[in-house]
C-alpha cells in the first residue's frame, strides 16, 4: 500500500511504499540483493523534491533509468521518469513543472552509468521535449544482442521482462495485467493522480536494472561495462536521426532520403526504427533490396530512400541509398524541421 510519510531528513511530504521482497535463489544470494536491489519507492512531484535528490543521484556509480508516457518518443509525451538507486526507486512526475529539468546534470553525466532497456524512444523523448541528450547509458538490450553475437546466434529485440526472467529469474509482477490496460487506453500515464498499480508497475520496471547490469557485465566478461556503453551510444544517437523531417507525414514522399536503424529481421524482411514516432517503422522486403543490407548489424544506421508506404501509414518501404548522403538541411542537426523545445501540458503544481 502507498502511504504518505514524513521524512525528517527532507522538508516535504511524499508518497512512499515498500517494494516486493526478492526471493533468494541459487543465483541470487542475500548479500547481492541487499547491495543492489532497492527496498522502497517514492513519488517525486515537485521541483524542490527533485532538487534535494540530485546530490544523492550524482554520487551513485550506477542508476537504473526508465520512462513511461503516451506514444513515448519524438512526438509523444514523457509522463514519468523512474530512477533506481541501490536503496530506493524515485518516480519523477514529468508533468510537474521543471521536475525533469532539475535532473539534467544526472541524465547528462558520463560519470554516472544509467542502465536502461531499449533507450531509443526514451532518448528521443528527452531530446525533443526537454533538450536533454543522455550520456553514460548502458543499454541492456544492446548487452543481450552482444551476448547472442558471442554465441553466433541471430539477435532479436528481447523485452525487459523476458531478459529479467532469463538472467535473474525475476519479473515485473504487474506486466501482464497492466499491459492489456495500456493497450486499451494508451493515455493511462497522463492521468493524475496516478493509480497505485501503475506506480507499482513503474517502480518494478526499474528496480532490478542495477542488479541486471552487474550480471550482464559478468556474463559478457566486460566488468566495467565499457564495451556495452560504447555500442549503446548508437541507441542514444537515435534521437538525432531524421530531424530534418518536421512530422511523420513529411516522410511520405517517394525518393525522400532518410536514416534507418536496423532493429530486427525475419527470413523475409528487415525492420528499421526511424525516429518518426514510436509506431512508425521502415521495412525492406524486396529480395533484390535485401541484398544491399547484408553487411548491416543490429543497431547500425543505413542511409535510405522511401519507395512507398502502406495504407495504414505506419510502414515506410525503404531502399538503400547508394552514394553520398547529404540531404538539405542537415538531418543530424535538425537545422530545419526540428520543433522547438516544449514543456508537456499538464499539472504544474
Amino acid at each position: 500500500m502507498l502511504s504518505t510519510v514524513w521524512r525528517t531528513s527532507r522538508r516535504f511530504f511524499s508518497r512512499s511504499w515498500k517494494l516486493p521482497e526478492v526471493p533468494l535463489s541459487e543465483t541470487l544470494e542475500d548479500a547481492l540483493i541487499r547491495q543492489l536491489v532497492p527496498r522502497e519507492a517514492q513519488l517525486v512531484e515537485s521541483q524542490q523534491e527533485a532538487e534535494e535528490l540530485v546530490p544523492e543521484l550524482l554520487a551513485a556509480r550506477v542508476l537504473g533509468l526508465d520512462c513511461e508516457g503516451v506514444s513515448l518518443g519524438r512526438w509523444g509525451r514523457l509522463c514519468l521518469c523512474q530512477v533506481a538507486t541501490p536503496g530506493q526507486v524515485f518516480l519523477f512526475d514529468a508533468l510537474r513543472k521543471d521536475v525533469i529539468e532539475v535532473l539534467r546534470p544526472v541524465l547528462t553525466s558520463t560519470a554516472v552509468t544509467k542502465v536502461m532497456h531499449d533507450s531509443r524512444e526514451d532518448s528521443s523523448a528527452f531530446l525533443s521535449q526537454f533538450g536533454i541528450e543522455l550520456a553514460g547509458v548502458f543499454d541492456s538490450q544492446v548487452a543481450h544482442t552482444m551476448m547472442l553475437e558471442q554465441q553466433a546466434l541471430r539477435p532479436f529485440q528481447i523485452s525487459l521482462n523476458e531478459l529479467l526472467k532469463m538472467v535473474l529469474r525475476l519479473e515485473n509482477e504487474k506486466e501482464a495485467s497492466l499491459g492489456q490496460r495500456m493497450k486499451k487506453d494508451p493515455n493511462v500515464w497522463f492521468y493524475r493522480p496516478m493509480r497505485e498499480d501503475l506506480l507499482t508497475y513503474a517502480a518494478q520496471d526499474v528496480m532490478y536494472l542495477p542488479l541486471l547490469h552487474q550480471r550482464l557485465c559478468d556474463q559478457l566478461g566486460d566488468r566495467s561495462g565499457c564495451r556495452v556503453m560504447t555500442r549503446s551510444r548508437e541507441y542514444v544517437n537515435y534521437a538525432r536521426m531524421n530531424l530534418h523531417l518536421s512530422s511523420p507525414k513529411a516522410a511520405e514522399r517517394r525518393g525522400l532520403r532518410l536514416q534507418a536503424m536496423l532493429a530486427t529481421q525475419t527470413e523475409a524482411a528487415l525492420y528499421f526504427k526511424l525516429n518518426l514516432g514510436a509506431h512508425r517503422q521502415g521495412v525492406v522486403s524486396r529480395e533484390e533490396a535485401l541484398k544491399n543490407f547484408k553487411d548491416m548489424h543490429y543497431g547500425e544506421i543505413a542511409d535510405c530512400w522511401v519507395s512507398a508506404w502502406n495504407t495504414g501509414r505506419n510502414i515506410l518501404f525503404l531502399e538503400r541509398f547508394e552514394g553520398s548522403f547529404a540531404p538539405d538541411p542537415d538531418f543530424t542537426t535538425g537545422s530545419a524541421g526540428r520543433r522547438r523545445k516544449r514543456r508537456p501540458h499538464g499539472p504544474t503544481d
